[in-house]
Order: structure tokens, then C-alpha cells, then sequence
């Protein structure tokens, strides 16, 4: 890979042994960029047409435009078609059939322009694209070098333009901050996993995600995260098992339930672990395979043969990861302090990627205010200075952020905050994600958006908020302790 920094070479091939003689480096870039960032704001959607509509762009055949969120593929095509620039929006979100036909149709040139999310561009086989735009920062210099390499690759000077917009900047990276969990978080969910009713011997076990989301407050993609850490770390503590709906309801037609139990154990253990509700049998899948020593997918595939053959009709619900137990942890708080502390370093390097990007970014916007030379030639040579600088320095340089590290009003808002929110219970990160205008499993968006506090400090640095909030909370427990005696 041409993305990956030197820290990233060095885990890889220590990982997998190679030794430093094997290692065959190609440059970040490619000599045939003009990179350049202009500063937009609230009409980006309009500086984009302007940049569409001038010179070189305008007679640019093939343009991605590289945007961080869904719906804004959607809504930035629609307005460049209503524009009359043939567009495309395309994401992940869109079924299979249409995103190829949307990459058949721009690598055909029967359309101009694709807006995009990050989905769009793996495998990509066309050389001509003219022009990568980026709509909003990337989330990385890793991020913006593969993008940006989408273009040019018939070795013709290809434009790379990047629209920075500070308030995206800050938004971006309180999202960062989305997928962080706390060390009390994650020791009751290992707990959960590890819990009495999971250590019978090859037992199969089931979590289901959305009500353990919730109870949690851990997002789908964390709960996987630790689960597949603790199958593939130092020490081997589950396996992982095919993820399946765990809930099935079941109702017989044919022949009655008991004369099918005569001759097929797993619907006479279905029989046995199921309860009866309006005639239909309600089971726990893992659980009836557990009790005869089969798999899931066995149980699956027996209800599917029998669905064929007339004898029942089923629905499935819940789904959940599946896993069997092979070492329950001598201690769970130092696997809890393991698993946090490795999971605070990825929400951190996430942040600390995103603000290198930026001042990557800023650093060229600043650079042709300043030079005497045309500010094409400027900010090219000033984004390939800091990228070759991070692919090959150190990408640990600690860069300052545009976040706020104090504010007067924070800790008197947050104070209220709790006072207005008494029958929640809340935990200094869940305050910190409303503070910054994030929701989370616990506390959605479509709730916690309503209130007057919603994203009011995304200018405060997130680690700040959490400290305010840790205190606060400790001032209510100790007022409500006060007022009790």
C-alpha cells in the first residue's frame, strides 16, 4: 500500500515477520497532482458550482467528489444536476444492482461527475478521472492521499481540490469521539459475557445487539470490536460463532408437534425450551442447540427442511452475536483495564489523524495568502511537504488543535443540564457526546437533539466536558447524600 505511515510498516511486518530487507516502499504521490484547499463555509454547495464552472474543472470529463455523509451525496447531486452537471450520488446505503450501474455508467463517461462517500473508488478501473473534489476535510492524511489517487492515473495533470469549512472540522471530530467507551462500561459488558449463566462447557451463547447496545450504550461495531478482541488476543477467551436472528417463532401444520418430537430431536428439544403464546412456540435458538450438543446452523437448517416439506411456517427476530466460552478471565478489571486502554488509543489516534489532516489543510490555505507565487503551485507544494513529512516522520507529532481547553459557562450549563434531566442516568462521556451534538445507543439523536444544550460545546475539547461532567456528577451524588440525611 502507498498509505500506510512508518509506524504502520513497522507493526505490519513485525507482526507477520518480515524482516526490513523485504520491504519494497513506493512514494505517497503521484508528480502529476495540483492539490489546492479553499476556505467555504455555509455556501459550499455554491463555491462548488463556481469551482465546477471555471477553469480547468469545467472541461474535466470525470470528477468524484468525495463527501463524508449519505445524505449529502444525494443532496449535492441533485443540485449539480439541477445545474445541468450530469451527477450521481453513491453510497453504501444504495442496493448492490445500483451502485454498479452508477460505476458502469461513470467509467462509460455517461456520467461526469459521481458524489460520493468513502464507499465509492475500491477497484475503480479508469484512468481518466480528471479531478477529485472534496467536499468536506477528510478524516486523515491516509484518507486523502487513496482518494486523491483515483485520479490521474493515465499519468495526465489531474486537479485535487479540497472545500475546508472549520465548523465540519469540529463536527468531524466530535464523531471521532462516537465510537469511545469508558473502563465502567466496558467491565460490565464483559461481566455480561462472562457472566454465571455462559460458563457451561461449549455452551453457546447469545448477545443480542440491540437491547445490549442500549444497556451499554455501545455502539454495534465496539460490542464486535471487544468480542473478536477477546477471540483473537493473547489469551483465546471465546469463539466466535455465525451471527444469527436468535429469537425464532414457529408454528406446525401439518403434523402435530408431538409427532414430529418422536422422530426428530431438535423438535422435540424445540418442544422442551420453547413457551406457547397464541399457539405458536417462541424459542431461543442457541439455547435448543446448546441442549442437544449441535449447532445453530443445524437448527436452522432442520426448521428450513421441515418449512419445505409443509410442516411448519417460522419468523426470525433479534439478532445477535453468538459465542462459546472457552476461559472465563481470572480477573475481569484487568481485562476491562486492558481492553479500555486499547480502545482509548483508537479514539485517539482517530482524533489525532483528523487534526494532523486539518492542519495540513489550513497550513496550505495560509501559505498562498502569503507566497508571491501562484497558489496552485503554493499549496501543492505545501500538502506534499506535510504528507511525506507524515508517511515518513513521525505520526505521534503532536498537533494543536482548534478545540477550546476551557470555558467559563461549561461547568453552571452542565450543572443545570442534570438538574433538568434528573430521571436519567448519565455518565461524564453520554454528557460530553450531548454536549458535543452526538448521540450514542442510550441517548439517540431523535431524543437528546431537543435539548437546549445539544452540541452547544462542540468547541470545547471533548476530554474537558468529561472532566466537568465527572464533577458535576460527584457534586449531585453528594448533594443528594446531604439532603438525605
Amino acid at each position: 500500500t502507498a498509505t500506510a505511515t512508518t509506524m504502520t510498516l513497522e507493526a505490519v511486518m513485525s507482526a507477520l515477520e518480515i524482516p526490513s530487507t523485504n520491504l519494497i516502499q513506493k512514494s505517497q504521490l503521484r508528480d502529476n497532482f495540483e492539490l489546492s484547499v479553499s476556505l467555504s463555509g455555509a455556501n459550499r454547495m455554491k463555491d462548488l458550482l463556481i469551482l465546477m464552472e471555471s477553469h480547468p474543472y469545467k472541461k474535466i470529463k470525470s470528477i468524484i467528489v468525495y463527501c463524508k455523509f449519505q445524505y449529502e451525496t444525494d443532496m449535492i447531486s441533485k443540485f449539480l444536476r439541477d445545474n445541468n452537471i450530469t451527477a450521481k450520488g453513491y453510497h453504501s446505503g444504495l442496493p448492490a444492482k445500483d451502485r454498479i450501474r452508477i460505476q458502469e455508467s461513470f467509467c462509460s463517461n455517461k456520467i461526469r461527475v459521481v458524489v460520493a462517500t468513502v464507499a465509492f473508488g475500491m477497484g475503480l478501473d479508469k484512468g481518466d478521472v480528471g479531478a477529485v473534489i472534496h467536499f468536506s476535510v477528510p478524516g486523515s492524511l491516509e484518507e486523502y492521499v487513496q482518494e486523491i489517487g483515483r485520479a490521474g492515473r493515465d499519468g495526465r495533470l489531474s486537479y485535487c481540490h479540497l472545500f475546508y469549512d472549520a465548523d465540519t472540522y469540529l463536527k468531524l471530530r466530535s464523531l471521532s469521539h462516537s465510537d469511545g467507551v469508558d473502563e465502567y462500561a466496558v467491565g460490565k459488558f464483559l461481566t455480561h459475557v462472562f457472566s454465571s449463566e455462559t460458563k457451561q462447557h461449549e455452551k453457546i451463547c447469545s448477545l443480542v445487539i440491540e437491547s445490549a447496545s442500549h444497556k451499554f450504550d455501545m455502539k454495534e461495531e465496539v460490542m464486535q470490536t471487544i468480542l473478536t478482541h477477546l477471540e483473537l488476543g493473547e489469551v483465546q477467551y471465546l469463539r466466535m460463532l455465525p451471527q444469527i436472528n436468535v429469537c425464532c417463532t414457529l408454528n406446525f401444520h401439518k403434523s402435530s408437534p408431538n409427532t414430529l418430537a418422536a422422530r426428530n430431536i431438535i423438535v422435540a428439544s424445540i418442544l422442551k425450551k420453547s413457551h406457547v403464546k397464541q399457539g405458536l412456540h417462541v424459542f431461543d435458538i442457541p439455547a435448543v442447540a446448546s441442549s442437544i450438543g449441535v449447532a445453530t446452523t443445524d437448527v436452522l437448517a432442520e426448521i428450513q427442511i421441515l418449512k419445505m416439506k409443509g410442516e411448519v411456517t417460522y419468523e426470525m427476530k433479534d439478532p445477535a452475536f453468538c459465542y462459546t466460552i472457552l476461559e472465563v478471565p481470572k480477573e475481569i478489571c484487568s481485562v476491562s483495564s486492558h481492553l479500555t486502554k486499547w480502545l482509548t488509543e483508537i479514539e485517539t489516534c482517530k482524533v489525532r489523524k483528523l487534526d494532523i489532516m486539518s492542519s495540513a489543510a489550513v497550513a496550505a490555505i495560509n501559505v498562498s495568502n502569503t507566497s508571491e507565487l501562484s497558489s496552485g503551485a503554493t499549496q501543492t507544494q505545501s500538502l506534499q511537504s506535510r504528507i511525506l513529512d507524515y508517511f515518513n516522520g513521525d505520526e505521534n507529532c503532536d498537533i494543536p488543535s482548534k478545540t477550546t481547553q476551557n470555558c467559563s459557562f461549561l461547568r453552571a450549563d452542565i450543572k443545570v443540564f442534570l438538574q433538568s434531566n434528573r430521571q436519567a442516568k448519565f455518565t461524564p462521556r453520554a454528557i460530553a457526546r450531548i454536549m458535543h451534538g452526538v448521540g450514542s445507543p442510550a441517548f439517540p439523536n431523535s431524543v437528546w437533539s431537543k435539548t437546549h444544550f445539544w452540541g452547544r460545546y462542540m468547541s470545547v475539547d471533548f476530554s474537558v466536558i468529561m472532566e466537568a461532567a465527572q464533577t458535576e456528577l460527584l457534586n449531585c451524588v453528594d448533594r443528594n447524600a446531604a439532603l438525605a440525611t
